[in-house]
């Protein structure tokens, strides 16, 4: 799934780097990197050209779509970019459209738009859902709006997640923001597999 120049780039690296840049941990018996994306842990493992779950774990409440099922693209993708790319960089706290990231003004349209939508109708008229599940996922609340939540979507990669219900007069409506560094960790494509990852697990850990 993962192309195979990116697999041996990651395997030739020093582990003690990319743990560095990246903050996932190494295990050397295994020779696999342990991530967090949101609170799932995926395991990555450059010499089998693999990314899994840790053995017996569930990737998503027992009662949602696909859980128990192995980790799919958006995971594979998201995972092993990040281990190449990330740099030892602070979240700076910064709110920021995907727009307004590199090369964002031309990607996110059309059928790479984020998936916001499918978030605002889970949650059109269910506001106390949205905050639980968002907590469920790591997510704090964000003091300066009602109804948002920063979620350590990546351990130097945190999303500000906000949803406005719906009233009598406007349709319910979600966003994403990003910490203005999220272009400096991932490019577009895998920016946008991990806003998939976390409005997928927002929706399934609403029960």
């Amino acid at each position: 799934m993962i192309d195979a120049t990116h697999w041996e780039k990651l395997r030739v690296m020093d582990p003690r780097d990319v743990t560095a840049r990246s903050l996932a941990d190494y295990d050397a018996p295994s020779a696999e990197y342990r991530l967090r994306i949101l609170t799932d842990e995926v395991r990555i493992s450059p010499e089998r050209r693999a990314v899994a779950w840790p053995p017996g774990a569930r990737a998503a409440p027992s009662t949602a779509p696909g859980a128990g099922k192995p980790p799919g693209f958006n995971y594979w993708l998201v995972s092993v970019v990040y281990l190449l790319s990330a740099k030892a960089l602070q979240p700076k706290g910064g709110w920021v459209s995907a727009t307004a990231l590199p090369y964002g003004e031309f990607f996110f349209r059309g059928p790479h738009a984020l998936p916001t939508e499918s978030v605002a109708s889970a949650f059109a008229d269910r506001p106390e859902a949205f905050e639980r599940a968002a907590e469920a996922l790591g997510g704090k609340p964000w003091p300066a709006a009602r109804g948002a939540f920063v979620l350590p979507a990546l351990p130097r990669v945190p999303m500000l997640v906000q949803l406005w219900e719906r009233d009598e007069e406007f349709p319910a409506r979600a966003s994403f923001l990003f910490d203005c560094t999220a272009g400096d960790h991932l490019m577009v494509d895998a920016i946008w597999s991990l806003s998939t990852i976390v409005a997928k697990r927002l929706v399934e850990s609403a029960g």
